[in-house]
């Protein structure tokens, strides 16, 4: 059965977002090429220029498809019932869960290394607040530190997540999934100078 040309557009558009992803991760907004990107998706060049005018916007609309993504996935976990733990795996196994799906897309959506972009600023700027209100909540309710700062606290968290998961998807093999998760549930909860979970100092 032949596929309906809404689902070829479809089909071609997530492509290209794909592909976009892929190399503006590997080159950033400047370097990318859009015969790079189109040779990526495995279309013409013009098929490209059909979905977006020019490369800004397929970056743009790469980088709004990610965050949308990963704050949905965040505000899931949030919701999930049961204690933070268990709240603090969901997150943890769906942050993982896509890295190891999107690693591009992941890098491109968190890594500020490849220079200002506004964007990029306000990804990160938006995965840090869920956690900063987590953490003020937390202190009010006595399970967080009072001494900590929940906003510079918070950006040490998505530091720490994204430098891990990034340093885990150059070789997958260092780690199991369920590895990834544990331990940053365990920075997460404990910190590397912390509590031993059920334990003492």
């Amino acid at each position: 059965m032949a596929k309906r040309r809404s689902d070829q557009k479809d089909e071609t558009r997530a492509k290209l977002l794909s592909a976009g992803s892929i190399v503006f991760a590997a080159k950033g907004i400047e370097g990318a090429r859009i015969g790079d990107i189109a040779r990526e998706a495995g279309v013409a060049m013009g098929t490209l220029y059909t979905h977006f005018p020019d490369k800004e916007a397929l970056f743009a609309e790469v980088m709004r498809a990610g965050k949308e993504t990963v704050l949905a996935g965040l505000a899931i976990a949030q919701q999930t019932p049961g204690s933070r733990e268990v709240k603090d795996r969901a997150a943890m196994e769906g942050v993982v869960a896509f890295a190891s799906l999107y690693g591009a897309l992941f890098r491109l959506l968190l890594s500020r290394g490849a220079g200002t972009d506004p964007m990029q600023r306000e990804v990160v700027d938006a995965i840090a607040q869920l956690r900063v209100t987590e953490l003020e909540a937390g202190q009010r309710d006595g399970w967080a530190r009072k001494d900590l700062d929940p906003q510079a606290a918070a950006r040490c968290e998505v530091g720490a997540v994204f430098h891990l998961l990034d340093w885990w998807l150059d070789d997958p093999t260092r780690m199991r999934d369920e590895q990834v998760v544990e331990q940053l549930c365990l920075i997460r909860r404990f910190g590397v100078e912390g509590l031993i979970p059920g334990g003492g100092a």
